[in-house]
């Protein structure tokens, strides 16, 4: 359609009422009136969003889109298909518009027959490059097809040189995603509902790449078809929108007077769903926010394939979303659409197997999801240090965050493990939504201040152990398969049991020698919880986690730094028992606070207790300061690795 608006251009529909064509063809003032001309009929539109106009005379700055209502739209109007997919180098294209080169004052509708060329970084963004033929200035805001996908893969934005055959540059269709994210939503979604009831603009791409349905009769072909991407993502557009996260952190300026003011920022959840499927490794995509299910799928998709016998990203993605369900009755319908759906498809690309476990494993609960990460030994020298992250979910469900890093000395290694921890964070719901940090670590590592980490630069009052669940595990048992059995079976003892009436007080002193100890717990398998009367850091205390460890307990908890406690009566310090210990005020203060306090409910009640440390009126030896929990659930281990990274095996 012509669209005549801050100057005169090209648009199309992408949903029905919706039209996208450039901020510089329709203006960029919200609310703005236009006329639009479809079919030689005007009709009057208004203009929901556009991106910022440029300081003075310069180039429209990126994404240079808007996108203009129509209140009354023709009836039955079709709707082009957009294709986030960019085009291939060189692959043909076709640009439709407006000309009045041959007719001065009369525009004319033009195609240009295009190839796509590179790619040209602009003010932030990156454009296609439109080559080997003209690009006229009636052409600005029309839709580029892709000969290859059958689908629109950009809007044209400018020419190179006018009046040649110089082409010009196109805005990637994924650039909608950086207007106001409302109007986004309901435009892409309106866009897939559109799509999944009306099959005339599938009919005629699928004929002109030569794909079919995608059905059973096809084979095993090793990607989805066109026509399950698209039953797929109009379910989607049926299930909830997942809610923007509030509070987020500060996004980029773009510009303020076209309707937005900050870029978008990706949802927690979707980045989440987007790191559950994706590729080991795989980074979320930097140029555009993920907004909507549709996102996190096109995203996937353009990965690099999966191996041989995997499921592709997107299709475990949409069985991840058929998987959680929804609470709201209206949508049951169409997450088993979705359930249905996915199973067909694998079953036709013979992954039938593969989706059932997918299905099957059930979404972990919120308790249950945390963060993992790792500080272990380089075994060709035991002064330095590996380190490595994952995302748990379940025990079938664990995510690598990175590769394990090189060999580094232990401050770096320390500092490592922090500068991976807030990107994983905010994956996994993001700082202000308490999740789980597991630290496995060597004794030497213990008392590092983890708790106390400060990692959000804008927001310096934030600390680790204050907005997460920051618990400590020792590396020791993680590496030695043959002291699993008791830890297994102590782990059990609190089941259900108050932590306070199963702790004991362990200092190593006196009776407390390691062979006195190790006969206690070899006796004792409910000695499950320790009050350590020190630091793993200070002897005898050190000697004492040691049989600990070895023995299996899975709970201690400690002062971050402190030296063993003192007696004032005088007397030995016997094999753990139950009893007060008069010489320890930690312990005593310990049993008293934690009340009725549940195993797994314990890494909560810690972190309460950082947060009420730092409560008026302040008191000095608060049980919150410094204070580290060890609680190292069996079922919750990571998945086996060489203890020595390849490239420490080479000559």
């Amino acid at each position: 359609m012509r669209v005549h608006g801050a100057s005169q251009g090209a648009g199309f529909f992408v949903a029905p009422g919706y039209v996208v064509t450039c901020a510089h063809v329709a203006g960029v003032r919200t609310g703005t009136r236009l006329p639009v001309f479809w079919n030689d009929t005007e009709f009057e539109g208004f203009v929901l969003t556009a991106s910022a106009p440029p300081k003075g005379r310069d180039l429209w700055p990126y994404p240079d889109l808007a996108v203009v209502r129509l209140p009354d739209a023709p009836t039955n109007h079709p709707c082009v298909w957009l294709d986030t997919m960019p085009p291939s180098r060189d692959a043909p294209l076709t640009a439709i518009g407006f000309s009045d080169i041959y007719e001065s004052g009369k525009a004319s509708e033009r195609s240009a027959a295009l190839t796509r060329g590179g790619t040209t970084k602009l003010q932030g963004g990156s454009m296609l490059e439109l080559v080997g033929g003209e690009v006229n200035k009636g052409l600005s805001g029309g839709p580029v097809l892709n000969h290859e996908s059958g689908g629109v893969c950009a809007i044209v934005k400018a020419t190179r040189l006018r009046n040649t055959s110089m082409g010009g540059l196109g805005t990637p269709v994924s650039a909608l995603r950086l207007l106001d994210v409302e109007v986004y939503r309901a435009l892409i979604r309106a866009h897939d509902v559109f799509h999944g009831q009306d099959d005339r603009w599938a009919r005629l791409s699928d004929g002109l790449i030569g794909h079919g349905s995608g059905g059973a009769g096809e084979g095993l072909d090793p990607v989805l078809g066109p026509a399950e991407e698209r039953q797929l993502l109009a379910i989607f557009s049926r299930l909830p929108m997942e809610p923007m996260d509030e509070n987020p952190l500060p996004a980029h300026r773009t510009g303020v007077e076209g309707g937005f003011d900050t870029k978008p920022s990706s949802t927690s959840s979707h980045r989440a769903a987007f790191f559950a499927a994706a590729v080991e490794g795989a980074r979320e995509p930097e140029s555009y926010p993920l907004l909507d299910h549709r996102d996190v799928f096109t995203e996937l998709a353009a990965q690099m394939p999966p191996e041989a016998g995997q499921l592709p990203y997107e299709l475990a993605f949409a069985a991840d979303l058929a998987r959680q369900g929804v609470t709201d009755p209206a949508c049951q319908g169409a997450v088993q659409q979705l359930r249905d759906l996915v199973l067909i498809t694998a079953g036709r690309l013979g992954l039938g197997e593969k989706v059932q476990q997918r299905l099957a494993q059930g979404a972990a609960s919120e308790a249950q999801a945390s963060i993992i990460g790792r500080i272990r030994h380089s075994m060709r020298d035991r002064r330095l240090y590996h380190v490595r992250v994952w995302r748990y979910r379940s025990a079938n469900d664990i995510d690598p965050a990175a590769p394990e890093s090189d060999a580094l000395p232990l401050n770096q290694a320390v500092e490592r493990l922090a500068a991976l921890l807030p990107e994983q964070i905010e994956i996994m719901g993001g700082a202000t939504r308490p999740g789980l940090i597991e630290l496995i670590l060597p004794k030497e590592v213990l008392d590092e201040g983890f708790a106390d980490l400060s990692l959000w630069p804008q927001l310096p009052w934030f600390s680790l152990g204050r907005k997460q669940r920051v618990v400590v595990r020792p590396l020791e048992r993680h590496e030695a398969p043959a002291l699993h059995a008791a830890w297994a079976e102590r782990w059990q003892q609190l089941d259900g049991k108050a932590v306070s009436e199963m702790m004991v007080c362990v200092c190593g002193r006196g009776d407390q020698h390691q062979a006195a100890l190790d006969a206690s717990f070899d006796s004792d398998p409910t000695l499950a919880a320790l009050a350590l009367a020190g630091s793993p850091q200070s002897q005898p205390v050190s000697d004492a986690y040691q049989v600990a460890v070895a023995s299996g307990v899975p709970m201690m908890v400690w002062r971050r730094g402190s030296p063993v406690c003192e007696r004032d009566d005088g007397a030995r310090c016997g094999a753990p028992d139950r009893r007060a210990c008069p010489g320890n005020g930690f312990f005593a203060e310990l049993c008293a606070t934690l009340d009725d306090t549940r195993r797994d409910e314990l890494p909560e009640r810690i972190r309460q207790l950082r947060i009420d440390a730092q409560k008026p009126p302040k008191r000095e030896g608060h049980l919150g300061d410094d204070i580290v929990l060890l609680w190292d659930d069996p079922g919750r281990q990571i998945p086996r690795s060489p203890l020595t990274p390849a490239q420490e095996g080479r000559s």
